[in-house]
């Protein structure tokens, strides 16, 4: 059977439903409130591995304790009959010259498309099919904030790439598109990018000690660092002109997550030799440690500001719900410390909520990324510099 994206939401438990999720159609999904869509890996296969991924955007939204509570939803998908084959391909087709040996579900997935068409597609068109209002499709796409993970960023880039099309045969005009597409926010971790330019709002976070991190600015990074455990891990934020619209990307990214217990620990993660890295919680959860080391000071700073990123992203989506005027969201101001405008729960409840410490930290991630924006793009001045124009 061909692979089909399923969806469902977080929702109160009771005795009938002790573990809060719920399963929908997609048809029933809409956008008229505050949302956290939640696209995970290629392993994502069931409604359990969902809401796996819809508990980790309630952990780092501080909802634990509120789970009552309905100013906002959280959406979560999963990949039902996927074929592995076929999923991790589709990615590979961004970067692959030779599309030959790619099936064209490989390189133009239904399963993305038909999602689109039942579930994104209503922000932008009216039930009669024709074009959406501007003011009501900028109001409905900055209600989406998208929380994705590895093969689920690559979803995100397709939806990206589907729902421009659609925008340009309904219409809309080039002006229209990419005012109406940049109030959609994607906070990715181990982004798998498209090299064609996003128009969505974005903060990708990967660590390179990550080896499923595709890139071309992988190499460039891992060019600059040696190989050496007892070196600081550094943590640093750079533009990204080749990937997207000018200002409405950041690539977040660190060396390492680990205090390693060895040099050859770390060289058995650097070169690839293990998955174990390659999860969720491994980004996310302070207090992480496998057989390799322990979550490092500046890794736990790494999840801090994920989740301070989805946290202003749906802040400001929650504030927009509220007034007439759109507030724009801006990359430079996502990690900036404010209070959340949705319900959250206690702090006894949620140990690992984010500290004023985070916005230390980027100020120190955004003038290190700056150097290596001088060694990674030379003959562009770095965005982070230039005290550029908002859009």
């Amino acid at each position: 059977m061909a692979t089909q994206i399923k969806i469902g939401r977080r929702c109160p438990k009771t005795e009938k439903n002790p573990h809060g999720w719920q399963d929908i159609s997609l048809r029933e999904v809409s956008f008229d409130k505050p949302t956290v869509l939640c696209l995970s890996g290629d392993g994502t296969l069931t409604a359990k591995d969902a809401n796996a991924m819809a508990k980790y955007a309630n952990r780092l939204l501080g909802r634990n304790g509120a789970e009552e509570q309905t100013d906002v939803q959280i959406l979560s998908v999963y990949y039902q009959n996927a074929n592995a084959r076929e999923l991790t391909n589709s990615r590979l087709c961004h970067t692959e010259k030779d599309k030959s040996r790619f099936t064209e579900e490989e390189q133009n997935p239904s399963y993305i498309r038909d999602f689109y068409e039942q579930c994104l597609k209503k922000i932008i068109s009216k039930k009669d099919g024709r074009k959406q209002d501007g003011e009501q499709a900028r109001k409905l796409m900055r209600n989406l904030n998208i929380l994705s993970f590895c093969h689920g960023d690559y979803v995100a880039c397709k939806l990206d790439e589907i729902m421009r099309e659609d925008m340009k045969r309904r219409g809309y005009t080039a002006g229209e598109i990419s005012d109406i597409c940049k109030q959609a926010a994607v906070i990715s971790v181990v982004p798998q990018d498209s090299l064609k330019k996003s128009s969505f709002t974005k903060i990708g976070f990967v660590s390179l000690d990550d080896y499923h991190y595709a890139s071309e600015d992988a190499s460039a990074l891992t060019d600059y660092y040696e190989l050496d455990c007892c070196e600081t891990s550094c943590i640093g934020i750079v533009e990204r002109p080749h990937e997207t619209v000018k200002g409405r990307s950041r690539l977040f990214y660190i060396d390492n997550l680990l205090d390693y217990n060895s040099v050859e620990d770390k060289f058995t993660v650097w070169m690839g030799k293990t998955e174990e890295l390659h999860q969720m919680k491994a980004y996310i959860e302070p207090g992480f440690q496998n057989k390799f080391g322990t979550k490092s000071d500046i890794g736990g700073s790494f999840g801090c500001m994920i989740s301070r990123a989805l946290q202003n992203a749906l802040s400001n989506s929650c504030l927009n719900a509220r007034t007439k005027e759109l507030t724009a969201l801006h990359t430079e101001d996502i990690f900036q410390t404010r209070p959340a405008e949705f319900h959250q729960g206690t702090e006894e409840q949620n140990p690992g909520y984010i500290s004023p410490d985070a916005e230390k930290a980027t100020a120190e991630a955004l003038r290190k990324g700056t150097e290596i924006d001088k060694n990674l793009y030379p003959q562009k001045t770095p965005l982070i510099m230039t005290g550029h124009t908002r859009d």
